[in-house]
């Protein structure tokens, strides 16, 4: 059976949370978890060629108690010669200021502390003193508050720069190798009354749960939620693959392309509408969100999903668009027969007309064209350097990019050339050429007229 101590080294090894020569804050509270971890690195810093600074934070919320943890803290240390930064702060009047439990506002504190002095002192790391005990707590939480995956897989090992050794051994195997080398530590006694959900969890259902149920439930659980880790990493990976494929716009929007979403398992399918979203500036990642954009998929072209703070997702025959202004956003629109839409400033009008009513002109922002093949909605959009078209008057394709250049435009004008097509077929390059195919003859029936103004 591995030793206390030996169970931290491999966790150590594995998860690789030390370097040599690290510099490593460490916090403590006096108490015995913390106590143990400064122990520890102490212990072993020869080893690893550490460098420690311990901090310690005052809460202000137990009166004489508090004091006599920070006075042992400054005691501890001096007598192991390693430098304490202590700090006091009113967690009360913070909780109550933010709205925050006692709980939350203390944890907030804590990890401001501990980064500032990480930063003061060039620490490369930040140690807690975070044990398998305190992962099973956190776990049950989580679920019993309806938590998801994330919520499941528990405290994690190391993040960023923050390292938590500890995770490999129990709350009892701390208490057990203190007294065995009989250091002292402090008790705090608020850590008895059950006025706080983790207190209540840890005193009476898990103790319940490991007297009658399984006395190793911290070893199970800690095995469980890091199984979860690996499902996650893993699903991660797949995700991360995926979303490079999500076009991000230099305007503060994205595209996710249909057929990304439409393979996907339903859960990739979140996580990569999650992660498109979280890549747009200023939006909001929530599960309405991610529900609305997911429903778009089974919806008609142009179907939109109002996000928070103005954004929007519209559907595409070929992309779902994010963004906070659909026009300068997603660079295309859909306009049905007698609707008027705009575009990066142009406004487009589509109307029925009469062979009668036929009106050419030398005028460019207006057009008549053949209505037997279309299907509504239209699209408008920027042109792509794919696109071609037939240009009027001629049975050989062009491309459009070449056709541009062939006008001799200005690099505005031509980055700004919007398009009328009728699904994957370009009808108009607008206020430029007709596309020969939906050219008017003698035997068309159903004419269209489209008008642009600016």
């Amino acid at each position: 059976m591995k030793s206390v101590e030996e169970k931290v080294l491999l966790l150590i090894a594995e998860e690789k949370l030390i370097s040599r020569n690290d510099k490593i804050a460490v916090g403590l509270s006096g108490g015995a978890d913390s106590v143990f971890l400064l122990f520890f690195l102490n212990k072993f810093k020869k080893k690893f060629n550490l460098s420690l600074v311990a901090v310690h934070l005052n809460h202000k919320l137990r009166g004489k108690e508090a004091d006599a943890d920070e006075a042992f803290c400054r005691e501890l240390c001096a007598g192991m010669n390693i430098p304490l930064i202590c700090k006091k702060k009113n967690v009360k009047a913070f909780a109550q200021k933010k709205k925050l439990s006692l709980e939350e506002a203390g944890r907030e504190i804590r990890y401001k502390l501990f980064a500032e002095a990480a930063q003061k002192e060039k620490c490369t790391k930040i140690a807690t003193a975070h044990h398998q005990s305190d992962n099973t707590e956190t776990v049950l939480l989580n679920l019993v508050k309806g938590c998801g995956l994330q919520g499941a897989s528990g405290i994690p090992v190391k993040r960023g720069n923050i390292i938590r050794p500890l995770l490999a051994i129990t709350k009892d195997e701390i208490l057990n190798y203190l007294q065995s080398k009989k250091i002292p530590f402090q008790t705090d006694s608020s850590n008895d009354e059950n006025n706080f959900q983790r207190n209540y969890l840890r005193n009476e259902i898990v103790r319940n749960l490991k007297e009658k149920i399984n006395p190793k439930i911290d070893e199970k659980i800690f095995n469980f939620s890091s199984s979860i880790k690996e499902v996650l990493n893993f699903i991660g990976e797949s995700v991360k693959e995926r979303v490079q494929l999500v076009q991000v716009e230099k305007t503060g929007g994205c595209k996710i392309p249909l057929s990304l979403l439409e393979e996907s398992h339903p859960f990739l399918q979140k996580a990569i509408i999650m992660a498109a979203i979280g890549s747009v500036p200023g939006l909001e990642v929530t599960a309405h969100s991610v529900q609305g954009i997911r429903k778009l998929l089974t919806k008609k072209v142009g179907a939109s999903f109002q996000l928070p703070g103005g954004f929007s997702a519209v559907r595409s025959r070929v992309f779902i668009g994010i963004g906070r202004k659909q026009d300068k956003i997603h660079d295309e629109i859909f306009i049905e027969k007698n609707q008027t839409k705009s575009l990066l400033g142009t406004s487009i009008t589509i109307q029925k007309s009469l062979k009668k009513d036929l009106s050419f002109s030398s005028d460019t922002k207006v057009e008549y064209l053949s209505a037997e093949q279309l299907k509504f909605p239209l699209l408008i959009r920027k042109w792509e350097n794919a696109d071609f078209f037939y240009p009027f008057g001629q049975s050989k394709p062009k491309k459009i990019s070449k056709y541009l250049t062939d006008l001799k435009l200005t690099p505005e004008e031509k980055e700004n050339q919007l398009l009328l097509l009728n699904q994957s077929e370009i009808i108009w390059v607008i206020k430029r050429r007709l596309d020969n195919r939906y050219a008017i003859t003698k035997s068309t029936k159903k004419i269209i007229k489209v008008r642009c103004t600016q």
